[in-house]
Protein backbone atom coordinates (compact mmCIF):
# COMPACT_ATOMS: atom_id res chain seq x y z
CA UNK A 1 0.00 0.00 0.00
CA UNK A 2 3.01 2.52 0.58
CA UNK A 3 4.50 1.35 -2.67
CA UNK A 4 1.51 2.57 -4.18
CA UNK A 5 0.46 5.76 -3.27
CA UNK A 6 4.99 6.41 -3.58
CA UNK A 7 3.67 5.41 -6.70
CA UNK A 8 1.02 7.67 -7.43
CA UNK A 9 2.81 11.06 -6.27
CA UNK A 10 6.02 10.37 -7.83
CA UNK A 11 4.52 9.79 -11.42
CA UNK A 12 2.79 12.96 -11.30
CA UNK A 13 5.96 14.54 -9.84
CA UNK A 14 5.22 17.92 -11.55
CA UNK A 15 1.87 18.07 -10.86
CA UNK A 16 1.68 16.81 -7.51
CA UNK A 17 2.08 19.96 -5.26
CA UNK A 18 1.42 20.42 -1.54
CA UNK A 19 -1.06 22.72 -0.07
CA UNK A 20 -0.86 26.61 0.98
CA UNK A 21 -2.42 26.20 3.45
CA UNK A 22 0.91 24.89 5.58
CA UNK A 23 3.12 27.09 6.85
CA UNK A 24 6.65 26.57 6.43
CA UNK A 25 5.90 24.04 3.97
CA UNK A 26 9.07 22.49 2.16
CA UNK A 27 8.36 22.56 -1.80
CA UNK A 28 11.27 20.33 -3.64
CA UNK A 29 14.48 22.31 -3.66
CA UNK A 30 13.23 24.19 -0.97
CA UNK A 31 11.45 26.96 -3.25
CA UNK A 32 7.51 27.40 -3.35
CA UNK A 33 5.90 26.56 -6.53
CA UNK A 34 5.58 28.90 -9.15
CA UNK A 35 1.84 29.28 -8.71
CA UNK A 36 2.24 30.43 -5.22
CA UNK A 37 5.39 32.57 -6.01
CA UNK A 38 2.76 35.55 -6.77
CA UNK A 39 1.55 35.63 -3.28
CA UNK A 40 4.78 35.81 -1.58
CA UNK A 41 4.71 39.51 -1.83
CA UNK A 42 8.61 39.68 0.62
CA UNK A 43 9.78 37.30 -1.56
CA UNK A 44 10.87 35.33 2.03
CA UNK A 45 10.46 31.60 0.10
CA UNK A 46 7.15 31.14 2.47
CA UNK A 47 3.60 32.40 2.86
CA UNK A 48 2.87 33.63 6.17
CA UNK A 49 -0.94 33.96 7.43
CA UNK A 50 -1.83 37.43 4.79
CA UNK A 51 0.35 35.69 1.94
CA UNK A 52 -1.92 32.42 2.54
CA UNK A 53 -5.00 34.08 3.22
CA UNK A 54 -4.55 36.27 -0.75
CA UNK A 55 -3.78 32.63 -1.69
CA UNK A 56 -6.83 31.26 -0.83
CA UNK A 57 -9.41 33.94 -1.47
CA UNK A 58 -7.42 33.52 -5.46
CA UNK A 59 -8.16 29.85 -5.04
CA UNK A 60 -11.83 30.79 -4.18
CA UNK A 61 -12.54 32.99 -6.97
CA UNK A 62 -11.06 30.86 -9.33
CA UNK A 63 -13.25 27.33 -8.46
CA UNK A 64 -16.07 30.13 -8.57
CA UNK A 65 -15.23 31.38 -12.04
CA UNK A 66 -14.81 27.66 -13.12
CA UNK A 67 -18.43 26.43 -12.19
CA UNK A 68 -19.86 29.52 -13.83
CA UNK A 69 -17.87 28.14 -16.81
CA UNK A 70 -18.83 25.11 -16.50
CA UNK A 71 -22.36 26.23 -15.98
CA UNK A 72 -22.49 28.37 -19.15
CA UNK A 73 -20.61 25.60 -21.31
CA UNK A 74 -23.05 22.38 -20.37
CA UNK A 75 -26.38 24.11 -19.05
CA UNK A 76 -28.04 23.20 -22.67
CA UNK A 77 -31.45 23.94 -21.65
CA UNK A 78 -30.52 27.65 -20.09
CA UNK A 79 -32.20 27.14 -16.64
CA UNK A 80 -29.15 27.83 -14.48
CA UNK A 81 -28.45 24.52 -13.43
CA UNK A 82 -26.86 21.05 -14.57
CA UNK A 83 -29.79 18.17 -15.14
CA UNK A 84 -27.84 14.56 -15.23
CA UNK A 85 -27.33 14.65 -19.03
CA UNK A 86 -25.62 17.76 -18.73
CA UNK A 87 -23.54 16.53 -15.71
CA UNK A 88 -22.85 13.78 -17.49
CA UNK A 89 -21.53 15.67 -20.64
CA UNK A 90 -19.22 18.17 -18.24
CA UNK A 91 -17.62 14.68 -16.54
CA UNK A 92 -17.00 13.53 -19.90
CA UNK A 93 -14.96 16.95 -20.61
CA UNK A 94 -13.32 16.66 -17.63
CA UNK A 95 -11.93 12.96 -18.13
CA UNK A 96 -10.94 14.07 -21.14
CA UNK A 97 -8.69 17.06 -20.42
CA UNK A 98 -7.42 14.75 -17.44
CA UNK A 99 -6.18 11.84 -19.72
CA UNK A 100 -4.79 14.65 -22.56
CA UNK A 101 -2.71 15.71 -19.07
CA UNK A 102 -1.76 13.10 -18.39
CA UNK A 103 -0.20 12.11 -22.11
CA UNK A 104 1.65 15.70 -22.01
CA UNK A 105 3.01 14.50 -19.24
CA UNK A 106 4.37 11.14 -20.70
CA UNK A 107 5.64 13.17 -23.40
CA UNK A 108 7.66 15.21 -21.25
CA UNK A 109 9.35 12.15 -19.62
CA UNK A 110 10.22 10.61 -23.23
CA UNK A 111 12.25 12.62 -23.60
CA UNK A 112 13.42 10.96 -26.68
CA UNK A 113 10.00 10.49 -28.47
CA UNK A 114 10.88 6.90 -28.67
CA UNK A 115 7.10 6.13 -27.31
CA UNK A 116 8.92 4.48 -24.06
CA UNK A 117 10.24 5.99 -20.73
CA UNK A 118 13.63 4.00 -20.28
CA UNK A 119 14.57 3.37 -16.61
CA UNK A 120 17.18 6.20 -17.46
CA UNK A 121 14.40 8.58 -18.67
CA UNK A 122 11.97 7.96 -15.52
CA UNK A 123 15.50 8.36 -13.48
CA UNK A 124 15.39 11.82 -14.86
CA UNK A 125 12.72 12.52 -12.81
CA UNK A 126 13.60 15.06 -10.26
CA UNK A 127 11.83 13.43 -7.19
CA UNK A 128 13.01 9.67 -8.67
CA UNK A 129 16.20 11.09 -8.34
CA UNK A 130 16.09 11.95 -5.28
CA UNK A 131 14.30 9.22 -4.27
CA UNK A 132 17.21 6.57 -5.67
CA UNK A 133 19.54 8.60 -3.54
CA UNK A 134 17.98 7.40 -0.48
CA UNK A 135 16.45 4.31 -1.53
CA UNK A 136 17.31 2.89 -5.19
CA UNK A 137 15.79 -0.33 -4.71
CA UNK A 138 12.08 1.33 -4.29
CA UNK A 139 12.24 3.07 -7.81
CA UNK A 140 13.55 0.38 -8.96
CA UNK A 141 10.38 -1.41 -7.90
CA UNK A 142 8.30 1.18 -8.50
CA UNK A 143 10.02 1.21 -12.28
CA UNK A 144 9.24 -2.71 -13.01
CA UNK A 145 5.96 -2.45 -11.36
CA UNK A 146 4.88 0.03 -14.47
CA UNK A 147 6.81 -1.89 -16.89
CA UNK A 148 3.86 -4.75 -17.05
CA UNK A 149 5.47 -6.25 -19.99
CA UNK A 150 9.09 -5.97 -18.67
CA UNK A 151 10.03 -4.70 -22.09
CA UNK A 152 12.39 -2.25 -20.28
CA UNK A 153 10.67 0.39 -21.28
CA UNK A 154 7.60 1.89 -20.05
CA UNK A 155 5.06 2.64 -22.62
CA UNK A 156 1.94 5.45 -23.34
CA UNK A 157 -0.59 2.64 -21.90
CA UNK A 158 1.40 1.29 -19.21
CA UNK A 159 2.19 4.71 -17.67
CA UNK A 160 -2.00 5.64 -17.82
CA UNK A 161 -2.83 2.81 -17.01
CA UNK A 162 -0.55 2.62 -13.44
CA UNK A 163 -1.93 6.64 -12.96
CA UNK A 164 -5.52 5.32 -13.52
CA UNK A 165 -5.14 2.33 -10.64
CA UNK A 166 -2.98 4.73 -8.34
CA UNK A 167 -6.16 7.24 -8.47
CA UNK A 168 -8.57 4.31 -7.82
CA UNK A 169 -6.44 2.93 -5.00
CA UNK A 170 -4.41 0.20 -6.82
CA UNK A 171 -5.08 -3.53 -6.81
CA UNK A 172 -5.35 -4.64 -3.42
CA UNK A 173 -4.55 -8.52 -2.36
CA UNK A 174 -8.18 -10.27 -1.56
CA UNK A 175 -8.89 -11.40 1.69
CA UNK A 176 -10.19 -14.31 2.77
CA UNK A 177 -13.47 -15.17 1.92
CA UNK A 178 -16.30 -14.65 4.33
CA UNK A 179 -17.80 -17.96 5.72
CA UNK A 180 -20.15 -18.84 8.46
CA UNK A 181 -18.84 -17.51 12.12
CA UNK A 182 -17.50 -20.83 13.90
CA UNK A 183 -20.02 -21.63 16.78
CA UNK A 184 -19.07 -24.07 19.73
CA UNK A 185 -17.48 -26.97 18.76
CA UNK A 186 -20.32 -29.82 19.55
CA UNK A 187 -19.66 -32.14 22.19
CA UNK A 188 -20.16 -36.24 21.72
CA UNK A 189 -23.70 -36.52 21.44
CA UNK A 190 -25.41 -38.48 24.49
CA UNK A 191 -26.39 -42.28 23.79
CA UNK A 192 -29.84 -43.61 24.92
CA UNK A 193 -29.41 -43.70 28.85
CA UNK A 194 -28.46 -47.46 30.41
CA UNK A 195 -31.63 -49.92 31.47
CA UNK A 196 -31.57 -52.41 34.06
CA UNK A 197 -29.08 -54.67 33.65
CA UNK A 198 -30.69 -58.47 32.87
CA UNK A 199 -30.81 -60.63 35.71
CA UNK A 200 -31.01 -57.51 37.55
CA UNK A 201 -33.82 -57.48 40.64
CA UNK A 202 -36.28 -54.74 41.63
CA UNK A 203 -37.07 -53.46 44.51
CA UNK A 204 -40.61 -53.58 45.54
Amino acid sequence: MKLKLITSGLILASLAVASADKPKKTFGDGTLPEFLAPYDVNEDGKLDAEERQAARAARKEAREAKRASILETFDADGDGKLNEEEREAARADAKAKIEEKRVERFNEVDTDGDGGISSEEFSAIPSIAAMEERRPESAAKIFAKMDQDESGAVDQDEFLDRIRRSHRGGHSKPGPKPGPKPGPKPGPKPGPKPGPKPGARHSP
